[in-house]
């Protein structure tokens, strides 16, 4: 992948999304939002899932082999993930628990806390931030990553049954999922939100993106006003959900690929939106913890924002970057296997 684009700029940006609607809810303040409980946080893993199905799909496209496509999407994820959990559990969660170290190290929900790292997720510490304004959460945001790997391995599936290759049969999936999910189940007035297909939804839209790449990307400012024209009038026809799907996915992946000036700079410190998604939680909640109420919003945010960025790089540049060069040893391993 080109790296002269904007997904750098967008991934970060969707981190802060998902960081500022955070700031809301985890002071009791309510989130803002676009209507039918869409905020701004829920617009940033929006966008994060339509530029990973983009991104991915063109990565199984170039590459369709099932041991190096997993190699790849587990070296992304797992050790930031797996650095995030163990910091939380074994050094703040003792610092900042209600119990005694020995009670804390022995209590049952410390194991299951551990769960997170096969993506079972638990969000609780035993007496961590049992008092705060958001209380007992640690970090809410890692929920959508075993949905992003369900989607990860619908697309091995469709990959390995060569469905990939028939552009028209995702096409067709991808309409009817999207016609059961707003017509049969009703997802708009539905109370019980289906968030796997919610925002599934969104990476179908931008692996559909990428496969019909030649229909749009000479065409890029025509599809913009349609995607602008076909969201907002199902938006104000009271379908909230389905025109921010239709506004925001196919807008997403065209401004991505686009080059705008300082913005496809943004990388030149690191890819650092997987680090602000894991650690601003945590961050926050730990700030709240320490303050209360006794900080302005404002004040929450921009300390929220220092810190959260410099966890970030840390892990970028100690985790995250030193574990995807081991996607360059793949095909060494998959021969001593063979071997």
């Amino acid at each position: 992948m080109k790296h002269s684009n904007n997904f750098d700029f967008l991934r970060l940006f969707a981190a802060f999304m998902v960081l500022y609607s955070h700031q809301h809810a985890l002071l009791g303040l309510p989130e803002p939002g676009f209507g039918n409980g869409f905020s701004f946080g829920s617009i940033g893993v929006a966008v994060f899932f339509t530029i990973s199905g983009y991104l991915v799909t063109q990565s199984w496209e170039r590459d369709p082999h099932i041991l190096r496509f997993a190699m790849k999407r587990f070296v992304r994820i797992w050790p930031g993930l797996f650095v995030a959990t163990m910091l939380a559990a074994f050094v703040l969660g003792p610092l900042v628990s209600q119990l005694p170290a020995a009670e804390y190290f022995q209590h049952p929900s410390l194991l299951s806390y551990l769960n997170n790292l096969r993506l079972r997720m638990t969000f609780t510490l035993p007496g961590v931030f049992e008092h705060n304004p958001y209380p007992d959460a640690v970090n809410g945001s890692t929920w959508t990553i075993p949905l992003e790997v369900r989607w990860y391995l619908y697309l091995v599936i469709g990959g390995a049954l060569t469905l990939m290759r028939r552009r028209q049969i995702v096409l067709v999936a991808a309409v009817l999922l999207a016609i059961h999910h707003f017509a049969v189940y009703k997802a708009e007035i539905n109370p019980v939100r289906a968030y796997s297909t919610d925002f599934g939804l969104y990476f179908c839209v931008g692996s559909l993106m990428w496969l019909y790449r030649d229909k749009w990307q000479m065409r890029r400012h025509t599809a913009v006003v349609l995607a602008a024209l076909t969201g907002t009038l199902t938006y104000f026809a009271g379908q909230t959900l389905l025109g921010v799907l239709l506004l925001v996915a196919p807008i997403v992946v065209i401004f991505g690929e686009a080059s705008t000036a300082y913005l496809r700079r943004f990388g030149r410190f690191g890819d650092l939106s997987y680090g602000v998604y894991i650690y601003a939680f945590i961050v926050q909640q730990t700030l709240a913890w320490c303050f209360g109420h006794s900080l302005p919003f404002i004040a929450y945010l921009a300390l929220t924002t220092v810190i959260t960025l410099v966890c970030a790089w840390l892990s970028w540049h100690l985790i995250e970057k030193p574990a995807l060069s081991l996607k360059n040893g793949i095909p060494t391993l998959q021969r001593a296997v063979a071997l």
